[in-house]
């Protein structure tokens, strides 16, 4: 029997599974306006329901706007509870305490979780306790200093300053920032880099082209189609079909010897013409066969020609020239922002998910201890999450059967900081791989059927239904439901009017723009029915909010 204080949310039926699933991992892939956040906090009581300490569950969320989300709705849920007159006295004490200490429930961000356990155990991990998490204003500070004292080192600096003609100022100092903006994952690459780049990548480009041409010459399609080139011939040898005939055979024998001149013979199959040629030169109806043979080869070997490159190009080699002295650059720059750092006593982000993750990977008695106070956890927004934060969950969750995962990879926004939509993908599938739990959440609650019927129809061939190896970041279409069959009642079709405003703020178009717009909006407002609270201004992009804010306070 499902605990009242669930029932008190009204899970529907697709969010209830998902709500009482036990014993084994969970992950859930929620669409817009499904109730994620509802089925979330609905999880979270039923663990409290089950008698689960507050302190055992731990539930993250991307932002800390939406941790206190989450807190307050479990603490207005807790609430509702309380006022039930048919509680017992046992029920009302545990629910009551339950509310007084759910300030020290641990519901947050991943950060905040990091900084918890660091500063638990912060001989192990090396930190002083009392440092400082730094926020994104002051890391981006910090590291603009620190840019700009590498950009000032290497121009006296022999062994980088040959970066500055390869690569510009300018262009140096935003490549810098961009990887000191992803340092981690920078310093990962820059720590596999060969000592010549371009040997190394002539080498492996010859490797993935032998790989390709094996994996061609192999497919029973290409043997099909050879054969028939090899068994058919046109009675007139200068037939136009005739001619790309041998002239394919020509490639195909002559893919010999080195790795270089069988890509060069078989690159000539992209050149087949399949105008032309006289049925007449052709016996038994043979030259329809050829010709499906010749477009069979030449598909076949423009997708090889896709996948892999016939060569590096200019721009290969002047990367291949400037990353050892760029690596030179970065480590410096890194230099100077860890100095900058320490005399702050401060970590940012980066640090926190690192220092964490190697301190319960590498000390096991901190790492036990942690699975065993941490009995739940439950992510939200698990598709704006990276790597780093994915193991770190895996080592809190020990034997398994603690992850509560929810997210929609088509709803990830948050690559600029570092999240991988493909973690969620690939996580999914590992905990159905392992035995866990996996629910689809398609009711949306937002909008009527006629519009996302709509929806569907145009996003089912945008983004397709299977999914696609070449592109692990796109997930594949899944339609949605809608709660209401129809537009709220009483609702009419809304009057829209569309102003195109051009011209920047600097010069003041932009802002006399933006008073016309309010203008014309008093104008429908003033005489009508209509109140200032029916009306929607949409912009393109949030940065264009601005003018109009103005423009309405200055209209009073």
């Amino acid at each position: 029997m499902t605990h009242p204080i669930v029932e008190q949310l009204s899970p529907n039926e697709e969010q209830r599974p998902p709500v009482l699933a036990r014993g084994r991992d969970v992950v859930v892939t929620a669409g817009a306006g499904t109730g994620k956040t509802r089925t979330l906090i609905a999880r979270y009581l039923s663990l409290l329901a089950g008698g689960l300490p507050l302190r055992s569950i731990v539930a993250v969320t991307f932002t800390r706007k939406a941790a206190r989300e989450v807190r307050n709705r479990v603490r207005e849920e807790m609430r509702r509870y309380l006022t039930r007159p048919d509680l017992d006295e046992e029920e009302q004490r545990r629910w009551r305490n339950l509310y007084t200490d759910l300030d020290a429930a641990r519901i947050g961000t991943i950060h905040s979780l990091c900084a918890e356990i660091l500063r638990a155990h912060p001989a192990e991990a090396r930190v002083d306790p009392r440092f400082e998490v730094l926020e994104e204003g002051q890391v981006g500070v910090l590291r603009q200093r620190a840019v700009e004292e590498a950009m000032g080192w290497a121009a006296d600096e022999p062994r980088v300053v040959g970066l500055f003609p390869l690569l510009g100022e300018r262009d140096l100092r935003r490549t810098l920032r961009w990887l000191l903006e992803r340092r981690l994952d920078a310093q990962v690459v820059f720590d596999h880099l060969p000592d010549d780049p371009l040997t190394h990548w002539r080498r492996t480009l010859e490797e993935r082209q032998e790989a390709a041409l094996d994996r061609l010459q192999a497919q029973p399609e290409w043997r099909e189609a050879v054969a028939t080139l090899r068994a058919r011939r046109a009675a007139d040898p200068t037939d136009k079909i005739e001619v790309q005939r041998q002239m394919a055979l020509a490639a195909i024998d002559g893919a010999t010897g080195s790795i270089a001149d069988r890509w060069t013979s078989l690159a000539q199959l992209d050149r087949i013409n399949l105008s032309g040629g006289s049925a007449k030169a052709w016996p038994d109806g043979q030259r329809a066969a050829v010709k499906q043979a010749l477009r069979t080869l030449r598909n076949l070997w423009r997708d090889v020609a896709k996948e892999v490159p016939d060569k590096l190009n200019g721009m290969d080699e002047q990367l291949a020239q400037a990353l050892p002295l760029l690596r030179r650059l970065f480590a410096f720059a890194c230099g100077r922002y860890e100095a900058l750092k320490e005399e702050r006593n401060g970590l940012d982000y980066d640090d926190l998910e690192a220092k964490a993750l190697t301190l319960l990977r590498n000390h096991p008695p901190v790492r036990q201890r942690w699975q065993r106070e941490v009995q739940a956890i439950l992510v939200d927004e698990f598709q704006d999450t990276n790597s780093r934060q994915r193991d770190l969950v895996r080592l809190l969750n020990g034997d398994g059967g603690k992850r509560f995962l929810v997210g929609d990879a088509k709803q990830s926004i948050y690559r600029f900081r570092g999240a991988d939509v493909t973690v969620f993908r690939e996580e999914r599938k590992a905990i159905e791989a392992e035995g866990g739990a996996s629910f689809a959440l398609s009711i949306s609650y937002r909008a009527h059927a006629g519009l996302v019927e709509g929806l569907n129809d145009l996003l089912r061939p945008v983004l397709g239904e299977e999914e696609d190896p070449h592109r692990p970041w796109v997930e594949p279409f899944a339609p949605i439901r809608a709660y209401r069959s129809d537009p709220l009642p009483g609702l009419s079709p809304p009057y829209v009017e569309l102003h195109l405003t051009v011209g920047s703020r600097s010069g003041g178009a932009l802002d006399r723009a933006a008073d016309a717009v309010v203008a014309r909006l008093i104008e429908r407002v003033e005489g009508s029915d209509l109140t200032y609270g029916d009306v929607a201004i949409l912009c393109r992009a949030s940065g264009s909010f601005a003018p109009y804010e103005d423009a309405l306070e200055r209209a009073g």
